[in-house]
């Protein structure tokens, strides 16, 4: 079992690109809003992603070339084009947020109500972002090196968020009630919202679909296929382990206390924090938060990279130029937007309607690819993915299209927004 644990990894790192600022403050956010009632969600979400990560695990280590290669084959190029196109430009738009998270976890560290000079936040980032692509470039073995560090990373947010629960001290009771279904806040356009918001963040069907990437780069082939499983697991558990004790920290902390527009980001949450717990509940939760920061900075840029570069027919591994090339380049936009965020008055809403508008298109590209490989493989081939995770991946694409739908409304708005000429 030991020698199991140490084996793990894929999925690990999946799980430390989703357990992103976004995740934590939304997670936070539910808590403070719903109590303990949404934990039912997370087990529903635990199920979906334990069946879309396996299947493209399953797919990874089992078929001859990678998941864009196999599409671009059977459907024509269009097909890798499309899903390559939509990952980079989700990643690019939403890297700019691990850029300002940085600077956000940091400063609470520095005193309440202060703020780092412009200087220090672009010396910062800049420093963040050109120690990150020495990383990318210089690493011997890029995916062992990324696999270790992002262990640390996950290791270090169970660790700060375990004991910022063991601080809120939660309702036995009110966990075990939580886990029975409740439908009635998705009746309430404003709560919708929250919830969405949670849905989006936590169920990652690009970071389960890049599982079948890193089996590949992790060297797991055709015999390795119960180890792709129980890491799919392992790490899903992780994932929504980790998002269910921030849930279930902020509502012992918050729920019927403070409102869910108080916690909107890192300085805020650690402030409620410190008024109900002191100064080093708020120090841990800046140390969780910035872990998860960090965890999310590379990873995030190398999905959106690497699959691009298979995308385009730029090469399907981490060792190749292209997908170094393309992640460097995703960094730097996402460095660039950030900065312009933080320092000058870019509005970011024109590249988070861009990011948004991908995963419209992306999330159920996404899904589709992998359950036509899936069924394509069950009915037509001698080796067979398992029936359970194509089931489950199929209750997933409906989930992922309600997402997608939810999310073009939200697009439409803001673009109608933009375009609004000025009163």
């Amino acid at each position: 079992m030991l020698n199991r644990l140490r084996q793990i990894g894929p999925a690990i790192v999946v799980a430390a690109v989703v357990l992103g600022p976004g995740s934590i403050t939304t997670s936070t956010k539910v808590g403070a809003a719903f109590g303990y009632h949404m934990l039912w969600l997370m087990v529903t979400l635990l199920i979906l992603l334990i069946g879309v990560a396996s299947l493209a695990s399953w797919l990874g280590a089992t078929l001859e070339k990678s998941l864009c290669q196999e599409l671009s084959a059977r459907l024509g190029k269009w097909a890798g084009w499309v899903i390559g196109i939509s990952f980079f430009l989700i990643v690019a738009g939403f890297q700019s947020s691990n850029n300002m998270a940085v600077i956000a976890g940091i400063e609470p560290l520095i005193g309440e109500g202060k703020k780092l000079p412009t200087s220090a936040i672009v010396g910062l980032l800049l420093a963040v972002n050109l120690c990150i692509i020495g990383i990318l470039y210089f690493a011997k073995n890029l995916y062992k090196q990324v696999e270790k560090i992002m262990k640390v990373m996950v290791l270090m947010m169970v660790a700060a968020f375990l004991v910022n629960l063991v601080f809120a001290k939660p309702s036995i009771s009110g966990i075990l009630a939580g886990l029975i279904p409740d439908f009635s806040p998705f009746s309430n356009t404003d709560q919708l919202l929250i919830l969405m918001g949670l849905i989006a963040t936590t169920f990652s069907v690009a970071g389960a679909f890049y599982q079948g990437y890193l089996v590949r780069e992790k060297g797991w082939g055709p015999d390795k296929v119960r180890e792709g499983f129980i890491d799919s697991f392992l790490g899903m558990c992780v994932l929504v382990g980790v998002t269910s004790v921030i849930m279930m920290t902020s509502a012992a902390t918050f729920y019927g206390k403070v409102s869910p527009e108080e916690l909107s980001d890192a300085g805020k949450m650690s402030a409620q924090l410190k008024a109900s717990f002191g100064a080093a509940a708020s120090w841990i939760f800046c140390f969780g938060f910035l872990a998860g920061a960090f965890s999310s900075f590379l990873v995030n840029a190398m999905i959106g990279g690497h699959v691009f570069s298979d995308g385009i027919g730029l090469g399907s591994s981490l060792q190749n130029k292209g997908a170094r090339h393309l992640t460097a380049l995703a960094l730097i936009v996402g460095m660039i937007i950030g900065i312009a965020s933080l320092v000058g008055e870019f509005d970011r809403t024109t590249t988070i309607v861009i990011a948004q508008a991908s995963t419209v298109v992306g999330g159920p590209a996404v899904v589709a690819g992998l359950l036509y490989l899936g069924w394509r493989q069950f009915f037509k081939e001698t080796a067979k993915p398992p029936l359970w995770a194509l089931i489950i991946t199929s209750f997933a694409m409906i989930l992922t299209l309600a997402v997608a739908g939810t999310t073009g409304k939200n697009v439409i708005s803001k673009i109608q927004t933009i375009t609004a000429p000025a009163s």
